[in-house]
């Protein structure tokens, strides 16, 4: 690993900065605050500056406000933030004056910070992630989270996996981050697969991450987020789902597919998951949806461009997997669509949108 050298450019103290007692964070050149103390109680942190992280595993006690225009940069020694209960983080941004949570390295996002010249420049996997630890009402509006997903196996840059964990992430850019595939689980960038089913994702951007966006089943997805930007997409360009649904879900992202993650997902009894047109899910090897209270259980099942189908069926919705033309589809990839009725087996779908599967097949 290299070494950084911090380069203090002359300790300027900036006229209206006030600082808690019990918040010692410190300004050094003009406008940079370095935080080296967890936030135990409210706190904001002003627009017009930039705020390095330097401490191991620095805690959010209290509800932290950041304003519009402000960059705080993780530190390589200190590369996450955590929410512990009782705190949140409310970041509020514009359009105009987004806040962005990035790399010490970055000196595109307020200049070069760490004062090395430009001899570092920021990578994928420079910080971890943001923790939101089980906790609820943090609001992420008109934020940019750039190189974060730091470590050995794929890592989250905005983590709501923690079971409980909630909030609202609206008009945020996700951009050069990690994600991805970790054994048989999958891990995105904004990583909400045990997430509460209150959370809101809407209006976000996804590009240059390898593994963009996974999900609880029963979050409600509209179409307004997008998965590319000029010429840049994401590895694994899906939306990733886990779990199963017991409430009303609606699904209606259609610049990628839904990957259902889970071995068999089930809508339950009385409740619907309903589909826009032109929706596609695809499905991992021997995997299935189960209608436990039949085809009523899934609201525009047959809708146009409404497909369901492999996980390695890269002519909709483009390479899910993300290995290229590596893999093809083929006939029983994966398990089908049974229709329960409760009280009676009604078997199999035989829909003429459901693609490469075989409920009959020996497992691969």
């Amino acid at each position: 690993m290299k070494t950084y050298i911090y380069a203090i450019l002359g300790l300027t103290i900036v006229s209206g900065l006030t600082f808690s007692s019990c918040d010692p964070n410190k300004p050094n050149n003009e406008g940079v605050i370095e935080v080296t103390s967890d936030i135990t109680e409210p706190t904001t942190w002003s627009g017009d500056k930039i705020y390095v992280i330097k401490k191991f595993d620095f805690i959010v006690e209290a509800e932290l406000t950041i304003e519009p225009g402000a960059i705080i940069k993780l530190h390589p020694n200190y590369k996450t933030i955590t929410i512990a209960q009782g705190g949140k983080i409310l970041a509020r941004g514009t359009a105009s004056s987004p806040i962005v949570f990035t790399s010490f390295k970055d000196d595109t996002s307020g200049g070069d910070t760490n004062g090395d010249g430009g001899i570092t420049t920021p990578a994928v996997g420079d910080w971890q992630s943001i923790d939101i630890n089980g906790t609820s009402g943090s609001e992420f509006i008109y934020c940019k989270f750039l190189y974060g997903g730091f470590g050995l196996n794929p890592s989250p840059t905005l983590d709501l996996s923690t079971g409980g964990s909630s909030a609202k992430i609206e008009n945020c850019t996700f951009a050069n981050n990690g994600g991805g595939k970790n054994g048989s689980f999958y891990v995105g960038v904004l990583h909400a697969d045990n997430a509460a089913n209150s959370t809101i994702i809407r209006n976000n951007t996804f590009y240059n991450n390898v593994l963009p966006l996974t999900i609880n089943a029963e979050i409600d997805i509209d179409n307004s987020n997008t998965f590319s930007y000029q010429s840049f997409t994401n590895t694994y360009n899906s939306i990733f789902v886990f779990g199963n649904i017991d409430k009303n879900t609606s699904w209606g992202e259609t610049e990628v597919a839904f990957v259902i993650t889970s071995e068999n997902m089930q809508v339950g009894v009385g409740k619907t998951l309903t589909l826009a047109n032109s929706v596609v899910l695809k499905f991992l090897e021997n995997g299935q949806l189960t209608l436990l209270s039949g085809e009523s259980s899934l609201i525009n099942y047959n809708g146009s461009g409404v497909f369901y189908t492999s996980f390695k069926d890269d002519d909709l919705k483009g390479d899910s997997n993300g290995d290229g033309t590596s893999s093809v589809p083929a006939t029983a990839d994966w398990a089908g669509i049974y229709l329960d009725n409760w009280d009676k087996t009604v078997g199999w779908a035989q829909w003429e949108n459901i693609r490469y599967n075989n409920p009959n097949a020996t497992v691969k």
